[in-house]
């Protein structure tokens, strides 16, 4: 990572045909650009003079099934395959998670030699925001390296380190994030699509909700659940966008808002327990907030398919079980189910959609089951 250029970072694993699939397409996208700007001189856009001279952008593969060492280092969740790590200058920038399609792979290519671009010339004219960023024993020193080292923290299960380098790292990010408001106006704006576009692209607004979430899962670890639902909502208010994008930040917003939603308990509430006792509940309205605690169980603890299927047996079953869920005061009682009605079953089924993304196969087949009960 020495050179200029910025770098896709990618990790992947070649025994599973859908990645190696998405390899093939993201190394397509990354030649193709390399060639429609080969007369953009990029050399001296980056002052890149040595091999890579002339790329607009790398790509970096790490088999990790060759490479276990360096996926324990950049702390990868075998979950998460594939991931992209988005690196300029040996700072982490972004990253994308998972399979997405042709289109989004180009948009994020074409978006980061964008950046890439600005940053350098930002850096001729000693604007550049990196050029703030501290130093410390030779290594890097920013908001996405400490995140990445508080969930270090987590994994070691020292949440306390953790909560302390998740709120350098949103310390760092708000400061950043005062410097390129500025330059966007956004105090005199409203978050809309077009300027998240314009946000996304700045490191500070891809660390803060990460962080943010950080925080969260830090509070639910230490049982803090009011602090956790808060920082939750935080993400949702301050960042609205960000869990459209980035899926690390759906995925922990989900899951925090989703144990609110039906008051699940980590400690006591896992899957095993919750169909043991299936058969003790009998009463209707009893029998709906059991099974909806047993989806989220089933999703909490990484079995998404069977959370879904849960979420529309169900919605399917809403019709019957209507009036025993108005006595029960588990949904209103001028609720009239149709297309938009809002019951606790279709908000944990689509706040699973959104935490999984509109690619994820259990998702797509979700989505086709869900329009045929509603």
């Amino acid at each position: 990572m020495e050179s200029k250029v910025p770098l896709f970072l990618y990790f992947m694993v070649t025994n599973h045909p859908e990645v190696k699939q998405y390899t093939e397409l993201l190394c397509h996208q990354v030649d193709q650009a390399n060639r429609r700007l080969k007369d953009e001189n990029f050399g001296d856009v980056y002052q890149e003079f040595g091999k890579d001279a002339g790329l607009a952008i790398k790509l970096g593969m790490v088999d990790c099934l060759q490479e276990p060492g360096l996926m324990a280092k950049f702390h990868i969740d075998p979950h998460m395959f594939p991931l992209i790590y988005f690196v300029r200058n040996k700072v982490f920038c972004d990253k994308m998670v998972g399979v997405v399609t042709e289109s989004h792979v180009k948009e994020a290519v074409e978006a980061f030699i964008d950046y890439a671009k600005l940053e350098s010339k930002s850096e001729s004219e000693g604007a550049s925001l990196f050029q703030k960023v501290r130093r410390q024993d030779d290594d890097d020193e920013n908001a996405m390296t400490l995140i990445a080292a508080a969930h270090g923290k987590m994994q070691a299960g020292d949440p306390a380190k953790g909560k302390q380098l998740f709120e350098k790292a949103l310390r760092m990010s708000m400061e950043d994030m005062e410097v390129v408001k500025k330059r966007y106006g956004v105090p005199n704006k409203k978050m809309t699509p077009e300027l998240w576009a314009k946000l996304k692209r700045e490191p500070c607004y891809n660390s803060a909700p990460e962080a943010l979430c950080g925080l969260a899962m830090c509070a639910m670890a230490s049982k803090q659940r009011d602090e956790a639902f808060r920082l939750a909502a935080r993400v949702r208010e301050e960042f609205p966008f960000a869990p459209q994008d980035m899926r690390g930040v759906a995925e922990a917003v989900v899951r925090i808002e989703l144990i609110q939603v039906v008051d699940y308990d980590p400690d006591t509430d896992n899957y095993m327990r919750l169909l043991k006792f299936d058969e003790l509940v009998s009463e209707p309205a009893q029998f709906y907030k059991h099974h909806l605690k047993r989806a989220v169980a089933f999703y909490v603890e990484g079995v998404a398919g069977q959370a879904i299927e849960e979420c529309l047996r169900l919605i399917r079953a809403e019709p019957k079980l209507l009036s025993a869920l108005k006595e029960g005061g588990i949904v209103p009682n001028d609720l009239r189910l149709g297309p938009t009605a809002v019951t606790p079953a279709r908000q944990v089924i689509r706040a699973i959609f959104e935490a999984l993304g509109p690619t994820n196969e259990h998702v797509e087949k979700g989505r086709k089951l869900l329009q045929l009960y509603l």
